[in-house]
């Protein structure tokens, strides 16, 4: 983004935006024909073909002894298609690598591996990380003072603007600051103990601060779930526990149209103080059974009808594993057990599910919201920032200065070295899981979803140029919660990677009026948008809505998708004549973790 369109947005100007000139398109590939040749490729050679996007699309890890120019601690380096050559930079020195490796050369040992179906894994003995994808090579390139991401809270002053109204908080998040925040957040991670391998969940509304954290278990290879905000304490219990999440990271509380949603209060402090994981609560009861006056046969059979009464679950309220337990005793009552010896086992056992254990180490909470008088729990509860202010001082020490101010005014090079110095991207095989989350589908319980490092990041960010012919430095605006595979997918990932700027936005994009999400179409010259259909059909309900989005100039809109479930053709017409005529179509689930089947751009 320029300086002079910065600054317009700063200012709040309503002057008629500049049509966005015809750019040519990205992707060579124009016809069907074109396409077809494409698909046959695929289906003959899945490996090779899938190969060369993963190569040009995303920075690989290469060891010393590859090629002369890497140094003694390897290279971060991508297929270089102009110049038919791997490039990239040292991982020690940040300085510029560039090879005579050329298009047969493939940092891994087989890019398809089919011999244990199902089981197929995708460029075997590669290594990569989706963090240093996502943000160091873009400051190493030279484009640190770019905006990564465009945030923009719920509260809305509708004086503002000539009453057409503007946000009362906005942040512009430079890439370089990016990279600074994410380091801060790593090196609080690994303080809290945590290391490759280890399990976080963040239930956070959608701020700055779910990136960062997000970031930086990426680059430290932690395994995140990112469950979204507006589910139930039950729900974020279940997925906390499935993960094996030792840590939580949440909020005091978010904003959703003009209303404090307390998430610490609400969510996660009834999600952990008030379920019990289903195995934790059998193994409690059957460790108190051989204390009591039951017989042998008795517990057995006590054990038999909770499990029977439980199954299914994951976590559980105490007061669910005791009416399992009441409907055991009232079967053992009919066989002759009194009522005095049910009611001992019944106060037991209820005083036994007290005393479980903590359900994770740590609870981190970030501030937001300021909320007052906030349940703490000082075993447990610890300020994000109290936290990220300690990691900053050996981040300062590495860099040699004196101040964050002056850290992230250092030249490109020396900034990453510094933040290398103390919290590098670990190289870490493509296989290994980057994040799982959660999709109920037609049995309404959580099957987790693992996507990887390596495959992962390199198809989302083919898809961008596929689906949307993403160009860097353009604006994307996906409405979405980093809780939905689109937001994890398409607000953060791929537009990460792909050098695109992507706007965060906390709340409804159509609170206090349907005009909302046109205004921050027209502030911040949003060039590709993303939406649910579900969305859309909410702004066709009233033609008051409609009134309110023309009100914004949304000339810098060039390509729109749905997402989320089908649409109709009244529907994609309608969105086709309001917003932008290339509207397009796609199809893509949880599973895929991006988009599967699209028109092409």
């Amino acid at each position: 983004m320029t300086e002079s369109t910065a600054s317009d947005t700063a200012r709040g100007t309503t002057e008629p935006l500049p049509v966005p000139p015809p750019q040519p398109l990205r992707n060579p590939l124009r016809t069907r024909a074109d396409w077809e040749r494409q698909r046959q490729a695929c289906l003959a050679d899945p490996g090779a073909f899938h190969g060369a996007i993963a190569a040009r699309e995303i920075h690989w890890w290469v060891p010393a002894g590859a090629d002369p120019a890497i140094g003694a601690g390897g290279a971060w380096l991508t297929f270089d298609e102009a110049g038919g050559t791997w490039r990239g930079w040292c991982a020690a020195s940040a300085g510029p690598v560039a090879t005579a490796l050329g298009e047969g050369f493939m940092p891994w040992a087989r890019a398809f591996d089919d011999t244990q179906p199902p089981h197929w894994r995708w460029f075997s003995g590669g290594c990569t990380n989706a963090g240093f994808n996502e943000v160091d090579r873009h400051v190493l390139a030279g484009h640190g003072d770019e905006d990564a991401v465009i945030y923009e809270g719920d509260r809305w002053d509708m004086a503002a603007d000539g009453g057409r109204g503007a946000p009362l908080e906005s942040e512009r998040i430079s890439r370089r600051r990016l990279l600074l925040e994410t380091a801060k957040c790593a090196v609080a991670l690994r303080a809290l103990g945590l290391k490759p391998g280890d399990r976080i969940a963040l239930n956070l509304p959608n701020i700055p601060q779910q990136l960062y954290w997000t970031e930086a278990a990426k680059r430290l290879g932690i395994v995140y779930t990112p469950v979204f905000g507006g589910f139930s304490d039950k729900t974020l219990s279940d997925r906390i526990h499935d993960a094996g999440a030792q840590v939580v990271i949440t909020a005091d509380g978010g904003y959703r149209m003009a209303q404090v949603v307390p998430y610490k209060t609400a969510y996660t402090d009834p999600a952990l103080d008030n379920f019990v994981p289903l195995a934790t609560a059998r193994a409690v009861v059957a460790a108190r059974l051989p204390t009591l006056t039951l017989s042998p046969a008795q517990s057995q059979r006590l054990l038999a009808v909770l499990d029977e009464a439980l199954a299914g679950e994951v976590t559980l309220l105490r007061g669910d594993v005791m009416r399992g337990v009441g409907r055991a005793l009232a079967e053992l009552g009919r066989a002759g057990l009194a009522a005095e010896a049910a009611g001992q086992v019944r106060v037991a056992l209820a005083e036994a599910l007290v005393h479980t254990p903590p359900r994770v180490q740590t609870v981190v909470v970030v501030r937001h919201t300021a909320q007052p008088d906030l349940v703490w729990r000082p075993e447990r509860d610890r300020w994000a920032h109290e936290l990220t202010d300690a990691a900053l001082a050996p981040l300062l020490q590495a860099a040699g200065v004196a101040n964050e101010a002056a850290m992230l005014a250092l030249p490109a090079a020396e900034l990453v070295r510094a933040v290398w110095a103390v919290v590098p991207p670990l190289k870490l095989d493509a296989e290994v899981p980057l994040f799982f989350i959660y999709t109920s589908g037609s049995t309404g319980k959580p099957k987790g979803v693992v996507h990887v490092h390596g495959g992962y990041t390199a198809g989302v960010a083919h898809t961008m140029k596929v689906a949307f012919d993403a160009r860097p430095g353009e604006v994307m605006y996906v409405v979405a919660d980093p809780g939905w595979i689109t937001g994890q997918s398409y607000m953060i990932s791929a537009a990460l990677t792909t050098r695109v700027t992507s706007v965060m936005t906390e709340g409804a994009p159509v609170f206090p009026h349907a005009g909302r999400f046109a205004s921050i179409i027209e502030r911040y010259r949003v060039a590709i948008f993303k939406a649910g259909v579900t969305f859309l059909k909410t702004v066709m309900t009233d033609p008051q809505n409609a009134q309110d989005v023309q009100r914004h100039d949304m000339r810098s809109l060039r390509v729109a998708t749905f997402c989320a479930e089908p649409t109709s053709p009244a529907v994609q017409q309608f969105g086709m004549g309001l917003m932008t005529p290339w509207y397009i179509n796609s199809y893509w689930a949880t599973e895929h973790g991006g988009i599967a089947w699209t028109h092409f751009y």
